[in-house]
This record gives C-alpha cells, structure tokens and sequence, in this order.
C-alpha cells in the first residue's frame, strides 16, 4: 500500500470520526433533546427552564466555536471559566482537525484518481478501522464503564484539575455525566452509519477510480 493510500485513509477515518462529533454539538434540536432526557430541562424537577437552558448552551457554543465572550452574569465561577477555556482550545483544535482532513481527503481523493489508483481500497480501509476503533471504545466503555473512561479523558486531555467542579456549579447542573454519555454514543453512532455506509459502497463498487 503506497504512502498516498495510507495518508488518504488515515485522513478519512479522522474525518469520519471528527465530522460526527463537530456537527452534532452545535444541532440545537438534539441539544434541546439532550437537555430534556437528563434532567436538565425535563423531569419531574428539571434544573432550568426550556428558554434559559437553551440560551446558556447557545451562549456556550458560540464561545467554544467563535471565541465569544460568555456573559458576564455571575452564572460562572472563576473556576469553571478558567476550565471553559481549556475546553475552548479543545474544541478549536477539533474543529480545526474536522476541516482540515476533509479538505485534505478531497484532495488526495482527487489526487489518487488522476493516478488511476483504486479509491475503493482507500474508503474500505478506512470504514473498517473507524468500525474497530468504535469497536474498541464500545467496549471499553462496557468492561471499565463510562465513568472511568470519561475521567481518564479528563485526565489525558486536561494539564490541570480545573474540570473538578463541584456539583453544585453552573456547568455540572448544566450538562451532567449523562449528558455526556448519551453525546458520547450518538456522535459515535453517526460515525458508525458513516463508516458502514462507506464499507457497503466500496463492496458495491460505487466509488469507482479514472
């Protein structure tokens, strides 16, 4: 397998996995579905009203995606906006890596056309390795649970203890763990159908190489 198809393939998994996650997060419909399955704004006593939850996450998502200051209310503490901002960096570090490997994908995609090579062989290859990569994180999931695996990302992700908020701050009473959880799966659900979309299409020869 030549460098080009290694490169191309390894840009179409992180696209695959990345895209998912980059998009969904700002799909206010499922934010407001999130929101209402874990109590935040549904329940028998739901934390916050439909209209504030749904401003706060706009609010949230337009700092994390545009740098825009959050508003300056006394919702947040001086240690979860310390946090906020280590997570801003995260996210523009996806963002920026969700752009980049589809523009990069296209191109080598292009590129490996003009060469006469097989993109069926690229696309195959990366629809498999994003299905044991999930793979691998399902189960993960089930044998250490979510919790353990949702601090250890802490942990890796994170140079500091800043996301150790107590429970009563405006970001946990916000997004809970289950919040979290319930993204977690969905994004790699989406990621999922993507990747076994692809592996169907290459089988089908519908991806053709020039």
């Amino acid at each position: 397998m030549s460098a080009l198809i290694l490169l191309a393939t390894a840009t179409v998994v992180v696209a695959v996995l990345s895209t998912p996650f980059s998009l969904l997060v700002n799909f206010v419909p499922l934010q407001r579905l999130l929101l209402a399955v874990v109590g935040t704004t549904g329940g028998a006593t739901p934390r916050f009203s439909v209209p504030e939850a749904v401003r706060r996450v706009l609010d949230l998502l337009k700092y994390l995606a545009l740098r825009r200051p959050l508003p300056n209310d006394g919702f947040y503490s001086p240690l979860e906006i310390a946090h906020m901002s280590d997570v801003q960096t995260i996210f523009q570090v996806v963002y920026l890596k969700t752009l980049a490997s589809c523009l990069l994908t296209i191109v080598l995609i292009v590129l490996l056309r003009r060469k006469g090579r097989d993109v069926r062989r690229v696309v195959r290859a990366a629809g498999i390795t994003v299905l044991v990569l999930i793979a691998v994180l399902g189960t993960a999931s089930v044998t250490i649970g979510f919790d353990a695996l949702f601090i250890t990302f802490h942990e890796l992700a994170f140079a500091n203890d800043f996301w150790l908020l107590p429970e009563d701050s405006g970001l946990i009473r916000l997004f809970p763990e289950e919040y979290f959880m319930n993204y977690f799966f969905i994004a790699l659900g989406a990621s999922v159908a993507i990747a076994l979309i692809l592996t169907m299409l290459s089988r089908q020869g519908r991806i053709h190489s020039l």
